[in-house]
């Protein structure tokens, strides 16, 4: 199955100019804690803002949420997949870098959509799938591990990427994962 007939693909986003009062609005008023983030300047996509880089970073930063641009809280070093994954692929990157949701981006940076961990086992409930459902666990028990103080290390070749946006991250480093 690929990733693409998972996905979400009416994802909510926002530009890297939201004020984090904005983004805290639309993470309450959706029940979400993650939403990426799009370049006001070319459109692309930037990186990620979770309910937990906005918390720290207002408080780092000691501001309003209203006075903190997403840009200085956002995650920028995302790992991300292809639409065409294989969603054995996906839930190996999610393993590899311990993240609940991989943002889904073409080759040309564009973001087509969101597939989380809910949505594989949401399938494997669905469709009573006992080997998804094992995926699943093996995928869940890796993510919920204790994270070293070491860099996750880059996928191993395939159709998974850690991508690098270019817009540049102002909060305090390692204050988050996606």
């Amino acid at each position: 199955m690929k990733v693409s007939e998972l996905m979400v693909k009416d994802v909510i986003t926002c530009g890297d100019t939201t004020p984090l009062g904005e983004i805290a609005k639309l993470m309450w008023e959706h029940d979400i804690g993650f939403i990426p983030v799009i370049s006001s300047e070319n459109g692309a996509f930037a990186g990620v803002i979770t309910d937990r880089d906005g918390f720290l970073t207002a408080y780092f930063q000691g501001k309003e949420l209203w006075h903190i641009p997403v840009r200085t809280a956002m995650s920028t070093q995302i790992a991300t997949c292809p639409p065409e994954a294989d969603v054995e692929e996906a839930q190996q990157v999610m393993r590899e870098f311990q993240v609940h949701r991989l943002p889904v981006v073409t080759k040309e940076g564009k973001l087509v959509g969101v597939v989380t961990l809910n949505d594989f086992a949401r399938k494997a409930a669905h469709d009573d799938n006992q080997g998804l459902e094992e995926q699943i666990a093996v995928t869940l028990g890796a993510i919920s591990a204790p994270r070293t103080s070491e860099a996750p290390a880059q996928p191993r070749g395939g159709l998974m990427r850690l991508r690098e946006t270019s817009s540049a991250r102002h909060a305090p480093p390692n204050a988050s994962r996606a």
